[in-house]
């Protein structure tokens, strides 16, 4: 279904997606909320010279710091005197305007098919995004997460199961949270219409497990462990929960982030197609208690992935459904 023909909708999108990926680097670069720009620069720095401020985890999030210094350097080879902070919006930008095109696709995918409703899922995606900003800079690792696992659901759904492997690897490179990549292959095919989870299946999903974990020791080796410590010395689950919990700013901002779309999925969960409910068992559960017990959460860009992959999408096909429902129900009369 397109809203004018072919050649004018890609053309639509692609002005939408640029605009929607402005105004979130605009939000992420000069909302007072978030953390200034010099002191995230001097971060990136530091964590090049192998020293960042927290070195477990942020010393061993090596892809997108190292992108990024790949574009300073390249930048500053070809257009010398550019300003510092040009490469770092640069990546930001595309990053944007990745994640949005990834995740076009993937609801796509879900047989979302109304171009109004996905049009609405995608502004409702740009401002979350645009709301997690409380203590964050650009945040390159977490938005590559976000585009690591929409990836993973288009392959899946698509049926390119083979690039879960290289999708597993390049992510266990970003970011340590997707290590749930190797698992939403299973979970995709267990239940009644959902295909057969075959041995290939198996050895697809047990591969890029394995090179996860591969790739996660092989990091923390390279660099040398360190124990984690958290603002304000936390170490431990419980020490993280009771700030989390106590910390009133936390829940406003969680709102500003996720809204009341999960409340809205989970009302419509039994309508939703077996793959999302499988999705949200595997991850959602998980993400909350570990992000809850292990990380500053009032820091909300860190539900993204939740949010993007699951509560959105179900909203769409919740919209759709309701609305092919009730348009069967006038053409009945």
């Amino acid at each position: 279904m397109y809203l004018i023909n072919h050649r004018i909708d890609r053309l639509f999108w692609f002005s939408c997606f640029m605009l929607m990926s402005a105004y979130i680097l605009y939000e992420h670069s000069t909302n007072c909320l978030a953390i200034d720009l010099d002191t995230m620069m001097e971060r990136h720095r530091n964590l090049i010279a192998g020293h960042s401020e927290f070195f477990n985890p942020w010393q061993y999030r090596v892809l997108a710091p190292f992108m990024l210094e790949g574009i300073i350097q390249t930048l500053n080879t070809i257009l010398p005197g550019t300003p510092d902070i040009l490469p770092y919006l640069l990546l930001r930008f595309l990053q944007n305007l990745l994640l949005l095109y990834v995740a076009f696709y993937y609801y796509k995918s879900l047989n979302i098919s109304n171009p109004v409703v996905l049009f609405t899922g995608m502004m409702l995606l740009c401002y979350c995004i645009s709301n997690s900003i409380f203590q964050s800079d650009l945040s390159f690792n977490t938005y590559f997460d976000v585009i690591f696992y929409l990836l993973a659901a288009c392959v899946i759904l698509n049926h390119q199961l083979y690039w879960i492997i290289p999708i597993t690897f390049i992510a266990a490179l970003n970011r340590e949270t997707s290590g749930f990549i190797p698992f939403m292959l299973i979970t995709a095919f267990v239940g009644k219409g959902n295909g057969e989870l075959t041995k290939n299946k198996w050895i697809i999903a047990g591969a890029s497990l394995l090179l996860f974990f591969v790739v996660f020791i092989s990091i923390r080796l390279a660099y040398g462990y360190q124990d984690a410590e958290g603002i304000h010395g936390m170490t431990s689950p419980m020490a993280y929960l009771s700030f989390n919990l106590s910390f009133f700013r936390m829940y406003p901002q969680l709102f500003g982030t996720l809204g009341l779309i999960p409340f809205i999925a989970l009302i419509g969960f039994g309508k939703l197609p077996k793959v999302l409910k499988n999705w949200f068992w595997l991850i959602v559960p998980f993400w909350f208690v570990i992000h809850l017990a292990k990380s500053t959460a009032v820091e909300t860009r860190l539900f993204l992935v939740p949010q993007a992959l699951i509560f959105i999408p179900a909203l769409l096909y919740l919209a759709e459904y309701y609305f092919k429902a009730q348009h069967q129900s006038v053409r009945n009369e």
